[in-house]
Parts: C-alpha cells; structure tokens; sequence
C-alpha cells in the first residue's frame, strides 16, 4: 500500500512543483492546445509522450534535490463546462481526471521518487476564463459547479486540490466549501493584476481573510500564480494573512496577462533573477514552502529556485 505524503501545509520543508506546462507544451513543442486543455493532449500519442517527457523532467529533478514533489496542473481545464467544450461526455471528463492522475504516479515511480515525496494535487481551473471577470457565478453557484470535479479527483486518489488562477472571492469560496464537505484538504491560489488586485477588486489580503471568514478558515492554504513578484511581492505585508500564503508559482515575465496572451512566443524572463526574487520572499515570508512556476516558466526554471532555496 502507497504510504500516504506529508502535505505542505503540515511541515515546514520545501516542496516544489511544476511550472507553465501549457506555454511549455505549445511554445517548446508546437503543440495545439483547444480552449488552452492540456489533459485533451494524452488522447494523442505525440501529446502524451510531450507531457510524460515534462513530468518526468520535474520528477527527476525533484529526486535530484532530495524535495517533495506535487503534481499539478494538468486537469486545469478539465471540469464539466470546458469538458462540453472539447466534446467530452461526464464518464469520458472523469476518466481523464483519472488518467491524468495516474500519469503524475508513472513518472514518479519511473524517476524513483517515493510515495512519501510525491504529493498528487487535483488542479480545478475557473469555471471561465482566468482573465476576465465572472459577475454572475456566486459562492452557491460555484460549489454546485466544482463538486462534480472534486468528487472525481477525489476517486482518482489525489492528495489535495489546488485550485488556480482564480480572480473572485465568491468563486474560492465555493470550491473551498465544496472540497470541505468532501474531506479533501484545498489550496486556493490567487491571480493579481498588475495593480496589485484580484480583478473582481479585492487586494490580496481582503481576499484571503473574506475566503477564511466565510468557510471557517478551511483552506489548508493558498497561493499566488499567473503574476510576477514585482507585482505581487508588495501585495504582501508581515501581517497574521500573509502566513496563509503558503505557495508561488509566478510567471517568467512581469508582463500583464494581456500582453502576454497576445505575444505569439514564449517570454521565459530570467531565471535566476526569478530564483533570486523568490529567495527573497521566502527570507520575508518563511511560511512559504511550496514553489513552483506558470506561464513561461519549466523545469530550467524551478531547478534554478530549488537549488537557490535550498542553498539559501
């Protein structure tokens, strides 16, 4: 029997996790994402090499440096709405919640990383698009809309679920309240804009302590992702909220999400200026355990944190 992984939220070690796979996968493998769904590419045989080729790389770098590992990202687009849109039946979304889980388990054991690193994390997108407002999903509305997918990741035997890129109160809200009811620890990741705000308005620590007043803290911890540290490292302050946050996972670039969205190549910034940048925050904020990449970022990238981490 597996031995069950010792999550972030329950010790004070680095964990690293992966980076932009969708960039990595379009721009480094010319690869077509529909509606930016990477898990749609495991029904294709060039897909599926491409995306165990990227995981192996982060497994095998999590055993170099001697880290936990969490697996994420891959069923960001798989929840029911976006499933319709790529032409998925609910058992055929539901499998691939599943096979995606157990793409994390193959290349952990292929690479020799135990049970006991290897954190497997089911990833929930929001239920639109990342970079644009949705005024009309409420905290009921999302909770009914999430729980399909979380009950199926769930059964799919994931750890936890990470929810990423979310740009609302009232959509974290939901899915923190819905994987409540259904034990399964939740990490709510933030995106701000460049000034320093979700989209629907709230600073950074407005957000946090509405999530926390609403469903009795229950969020194991949250994160920030799809932003840079020049933008979201002064959203932080030393302030009780702050050790809530718990991850980062940044983009490679301090470019807006609209700048970026439009480029037609990849911005991979400067790593180690990146790795630098999160050493930094780490000294200020030493909760933060798990660290990780987005958009532009891959395994060059989190390696070159890993290894500035650990040294620092």
């Amino acid at each position: 029997m597996a031995q069950a992984p010792t999550l972030p939220h329950q010790t004070d070690d680095i964990f690293l996790t992966d980076g932009g796979n969708e960039t990595w996968l379009m721009y480094k493998r010319g690869l077509e994402l529909p509606h930016f769904s990477a898990f749609h590419l495991l029904q294709d045989v060039k897909g599926r090499r491409a995306v165990e080729d990227y995981y192996r790389h982060f497994a095998e770098l999590a055993v170099r440096l001697d880290t936990p590992f969490i697996f994420c990202s891959m069923t960001y687009r798989a929840s029911r709405d976006w499933g319709e849109l790529l032409g998925y039946s609910k058992e055929g979304l539901a499998e691939m919640n599943h096979r995606c889980l157990d793409l994390y388990r193959d290349a952990a054991k292929a690479a020799g990383l135990p049970d006991s690193r290897t954190v497997i994390s089911g990833c929930l997108g929001p239920k639109g698009d990342a970079y644009q407002t949705n005024d009309t999903l409420t905290a009921e509305g999302a909770e009914e809309y999430h729980a399909e997918q979380i009950a199926t990741l769930k059964e799919g035997g994931a750890h936890l679920i990470t929810a990423l890129t979310l740009n609302a109160v009232d959509e974290a809200i939901g899915i923190a309240r819905t994987a409540q009811s259904q034990d399964m620890p939740s990490v709510i990741a933030f995106t701000l804009e460049k000034n320093r705000r979700l989209r629907s308005g709230e600073t950074l620590q407005e957000a946090i302590e509405a999530v926390d007043a609403a469903t009795g803290a229950a969020p194991a911890y949250y994160m920030i992702n799809c932003a840079h540290p020049v933008d979201f490292g002064p959203a932080l302050a030393p302030a009780p909220w702050a050790e809530r946050v718990r991850g980062l996972r940044a983009n490679a670039s301090s470019l807006d999400h609209g700048t970026l969205c439009q480029l037609g190549n990849l911005e991979e910034g400067d790593p180690d200026e990146l790795a630098q940048q999160y050493c930094d925050l780490r000294a200020a904020y030493p909760k933060m355990n798990v660290f990780g990449g987005c958009c532009g970022t891959d395994y060059a990238h989190v390696e070159k944190i890993g290894r500035a981490l650990l040294a620092a």
